[in-house]
């Protein structure tokens, strides 16, 4: 975990800087632009367009909305960010975060167009979508991937697959008790499994005394995988509630679904990417 060439204090500023400014971005178009401007901006199913694919991305149609996404975008990309930088992985993290702004967008618009109207028929042609949660969704992707590749450079092959399959059976625990996707009983014998598996990890003794080596050796590593796991367990359990949210909006699990996996691919592929050019930053 050592070895990384420290950053100096302004380009982290500049970078933050950057990074809160897509925030700051989406919180103007919504205070600014006037409704009338926003309505033009939106994505509709039965006129469907590249152009308003990427506009619906910044507008909202309330103010919770708004903030719900800014939020979870704060949260997300923080973690991201910890974890690649921490890695020296600065090159990676801009990437794959300009990638997830640029292509998830379209494709979470095109897979809802020809799932939940030319398949499914449960929206109609004058249905509207708007909002930033596809781009923050591609987000959470990318933070899975970050996570099991910190956990698996950090403290090997074994714990990667741990805490894979800890952030799964911890989502789906979360998933059957606040929303309808799993029964009760099927969250019960998650939560048993998931003791179980612990149980079992407890007593692999080489992989138990190289974690606690590397939490005495690096404990601020430990913490930003420790935050980036909660992190990605409770986004994908928001995610994916298949039910009305507070405000009465039907979470769009489709479009969901589709921006985790874009934002799995495009961050496998910038890594894939640059390792096929010797470039590993």
């Amino acid at each position: 975990m050592s070895g990384v060439p420290p950053v100096s204090t302004l380009k982290q500023s500049v970078e933050a800087t950057i990074l809160a400014g897509v925030g700051g971005l989406l919180v103007a178009i919504h205070l600014v632009f006037p409704e009338s401007l926003r309505t033009e901006l939106v994505f509709t199913y039965g006129e469907p367009s590249l152009v308003s694919a990427w506009t619906a991305a910044a507008v909202h149609d309330s103010l919770g909305h708004l903030v719900s996404n800014v939020a979870w975008y704060t949260v997300v990309v923080g973690s991201i960010y910890g974890l690649l930088a921490k890695r020296g992985r600065r090159r990676t993290f801009w990437l794959a975060t300009a990638g997830c702004v640029v292509v998830a967008p379209p494709v979470t618009k095109l897979v809802d167009y020809w799932v939940l109207l030319l398949q499914w028929e449960v929206v109609a042609e004058i249905t509207t979508a708007s909002g930033f949660s596809g781009v923050v969704s591609a987000f959470g992707g990318m933070l899975y991937v970050v996570l099991l590749g910190s956990v698996t450079a950090w403290y090997g092959y074994a714990a990667g697959v741990a805490a894979s399959g800890t952030v799964t059976v911890a989502t789906l625990s979360v998933l059957s008790v606040t929303s309808d996707v799993l029964p009760e009983i099927a969250g019960i014998a998650l939560g048993v499994t998931s003791v179980t598996l612990f149980g079992i990890g407890a007593h692999h003794s080489a992989l138990i005394q190289r974690l606690r080596r590397a939490w005495a050796h690096d404990r601020d590593a430990g913490v930003r995988v420790g935050v980036g796991w909660v992190v990605v367990v409770a986004l994908i359990a928001v995610l994916f509630q298949v039910e009305l949210d507070a405000s009465r909006r039907f979470v769009n699990v489709v479009a969901h679904g589709t921006g985790f996996t874009t934002g799995m691919v495009v961050t496998l592929g910038v890594i894939w990417g640059r390792r096929e050019l010797g470039d590993r930053n």
